[in-house]
């Protein structure tokens, strides 16, 4: 089985990290028989300084085992014109496909993301009459048809032209069809890999990162953005930290809040107790998880985020904000605890009982959320993706032959 993934998000020389639980879902789909190629949009507009590493590399490449074609294509600094993209997609790709589909006869187009990905998908599936799938993350549902009329519209129509989508949560799966209701729709959930992710000792993590051994540790991974709620977080660490000056938070992960975020600290008086670190290596997350206490998550707005599931992987327990799927998952008060969004106080509460007031129910949930995390390995997902290409196949060859 061969297929075609179109994915904006997935890693590349200027940035690593981008899109790579893509990346971890098509090697688990390698190991189960289904050869992938990928096809990556990268912004493209002449003169941009932010966008400049993205012209420095080559448009071809191979990670582990997989072919990976990078297209500059037409995007504007700000998501200015965001509505156009789609078709800006689509125009860029369309000669990359069909040069790709000489060597390598595709089987489905795999979208990543309703809209841009999505949208493009569908009218490459007119021109090639091949069937087509995507997978709904969280935004491109939950946020971007409501930037403006024509995104809705064009998710509203790449949404009906898809043979199937999948959503990676529940939530989403409801989400998508109140856009369309009706629309053949599965939820598969990401995964994470248990050979990388798993418990071991904290005293030899803190030693590998230069975490002092003394402290109470909090872990966020993920992009510093807005929409990550950062600044309910550094709001219900002040309160922590206040009454426990011995309790520290890491900061893994990069983006344009990192200089509001770091005066804010400042303003509180707990920037000596918060660490940004910056974007680590895939491979360094599952020592930064070890060498945690607890993993948190303040989100406004979400899918299925990966670093639940890896923080699973490794025995931790979690405290969320209880948005998007990860309720589906993360089970409040058994596994950690989940709180509403955009309530400090909440979160600081949850995160004082965890490091401070019971250390052995910390452990309790970090035990059962490990045992709990096989459901959700990437083997799982990768086996519950070729069933269903498998039956879309069965399903729509006769409309292609």
């Amino acid at each position: 089985m061969n297929v075609l993934v179109i994915s904006h998000m997935y890693p590349n020389p200027a940035n690593p990290m981008a899109g790579i639980f893509v990346h971890n879902q098509i090697k688990a789909m390698k190991e189960e028989g289904i050869e992938c190629r990928i096809i990556s949009p990268i912004p493209h507009f002449p003169f941009y300084p932010k966008w400049s590493g993205y012209r420095k590399f080559p448009q071809t490449a191979m990670m582990d085992g997989i072919p990976i074609h990078y297209v500059p294509t037409l995007m504007f600094p700000g998501g200015l014109f965001f509505s156009a993209y789609g078709y800006f997609y689509y125009k860029a790709l369309a000669g990359e496909i069909a040069e790709i589909r000489e060597h390598f006869p595709f089987d489905i187009i795999h979208c990543h993301t309703i809209f841009p990905d999505g949208y493009a998908g569908a009218k490459l599936k007119q021109s090639f009459s091949i069937p087509l799938v995507t997978t709904i993350h969280g935004s491109d549902i939950r946020l971007y048809p409501y930037r403006s009329t024509r995104v809705y519209r064009r998710t509203e129509q790449a949404l009906r032209m898809n043979d199937h989508i999948i959503t990676v949560s529940e939530q989403l799966k409801w989400d998508t069809q109140k856009i369309v209701p009706g629309v053949e729709a599965t939820t598969i959930y990401n995964g994470f890999d248990p050979q990388r992710f798993y418990p071991f000792c904290q005293k030899e993590a803190r030693q590998k990162l230069g975490v002092p051994e003394g402290v109470k540790s909090i872990l966020f991974v993920g992009n510093l953005y807005k929409v990550k709620g950062l600044g309910d977080l550094l709001r219900a660490f002040s309160q922590v930290a206040e009454q426990h000056p011995e309790v520290c938070l890491y900061l893994v992960g990069d983006g344009p809040l990192r200089g509001e975020l770091k005066q804010q600290a400042r303003e509180s008086g707990v920037e000596e107790q918060i660490h940004f670190v910056g974007r680590k290596p895939h491979e360094e997350i599952p020592v930064w998880i070890n060498s945690s206490d607890v993993v948190v998550l303040s989100s406004l707005s979400e899918g299925m985020p990966s670093i639940i599931l890896e923080a699973m992987g490794c025995g931790k327990p979690v405290v969320a904000t209880d948005v998007g799927g990860i309720s589906e998952i993360l089970q409040h008060r058994r596994t950690g605890f989940l709180v509403k969004p955009g309530e400090p106080k909440e979160l600081a509460r949850y995160l004082s009982i965890l490091l401070t007031e019971n250390e052995g129910l910390a452990c309790d949930m970090g035990e059962r959320a490990f045992t709990e995390s096989g459901a959700v390995t990437w083997k799982r997902n990768a086996e519950r993706m070729r069933a269903l290409y498998e039956g879309i196949l069965d399903e729509k060859r006769p409309d292609f032959l």
